[in-house]
């Protein structure tokens, strides 16, 4: 597996740093662009950009506030962040790529298909919920409230993302090395700026994203997990909003689909779409 190109550009008023998998010599795939979650780097959509690399081109960028890029005092709204990957896709010359959201980057790459249809060839929502109700909200702000600004041992921050978190060991080994940094102390502390993950929460919940949704005009296809937080409803309701779209729910799997239980099904499913894109484009 070849190593991506890295970089950074100055896109709508800030610095987006990125990785850049370029297409294989005679490739005709589409190229994709993958959106990471709320605590979460582009790093930690490496092992799917790593799969999709064998094929065709992939952009990874940081978004805003997260990574290597800028953290500006505003625009963490998820309209705003669409802007920034817009323009990083213009500035690259990526030509109509496919946008893949995990959780949050979800709302960004619908966000981004509503307001630029004529930049992207279809849209795969990993868990994202367009619907967040005022105490689901406060719930969730309550949780990145509470997060602990580091952790004495790496065992301890296990313990906390299986326990407290409730996430599966795999997405604890997984996320650990790109959200904690060891300190000169020995213990770990949080690679994010927690007062910016409070602000992007802040600034997406409570939500009803369904005029957006409308929107969106391209092909798209939702994956939510069988113990997720993505309702049958919620999904049926996605799919009469976005005539194009299609959903999977992801047996075994809970709000997130990439990783741990189901995330073979999840590669299998994004493949088998971004295959049909192909089809449409040839």
């Amino acid at each position: 597996m070849s190593e991506p190109q890295t970089g950074v550009e100055q896109v709508n008023g800030i610095a987006v740093a990125f990785r850049h998998w370029q297409a294989k010599p005679g490739s005709h795939h589409p190229p994709v662009v993958l959106l990471h979650g709320v605590m979460q780097t582009g790093d930690g959509m490496r092992h799917l950009a790593e799969q999709l690399a064998n094929e065709r081109e992939v952009l990874v960028p940081d978004l805003r506030g997260r990574g290597e890029s800028e953290q500006p005092a505003d625009g963490y709204d998820p309209a705003t962040m669409a802007g920034d990957v817009a323009a990083l896709i213009d500035r690259l010359g990526i030509e109509r790529p496919a946008l893949i959201g995990r959780l949050h980057g979800g709302l960004i790459a619908y966000h981004l298909s509503a307001r630029r249809p004529d930049l992207v060839s279809g849209v795969v929502l990993g868990d994202a919920n367009p619907e967040v109700s005022e105490e689901r909200a406060l719930h969730a702000m309550a949780e990145v409230r509470a997060l602990p600004n580091g952790f004495a041992s790496r065992d301890e921050a296990t313990r906390y993302y299986e326990d407290r978190l409730g996430l599966s060991p795999d997405r604890a080994r997984h996320d650990i090395p790109s959200d904690l940094e060891l300190t000169p102390a020995g213990g770990y502390q949080w690679r994010h700026n927690l007062d910016i993950v409070n602000r992007i929460e802040a600034a997406a919940i409570p939500r009803s994203d369904w005029d957006v949704l409308a929107q969106v005009s391209c092909p798209v296809l939702i994956l939510r997990g069988q113990r997720g937080e993505i309702r049958r409803e919620t999904a049926d309701r996605m799919l009469l909003v976005m005539k194009g779209a299609r959903a999977q729910k992801i047996l075994g799997a809970s709000h997130d689909v990439f990783l741990g239980p189901g995330s073979e099904q999840t590669l299998a499913a994004i493949q088998l779409f971004l295959f049909g894109l192909d089809d449409r484009n040839s």
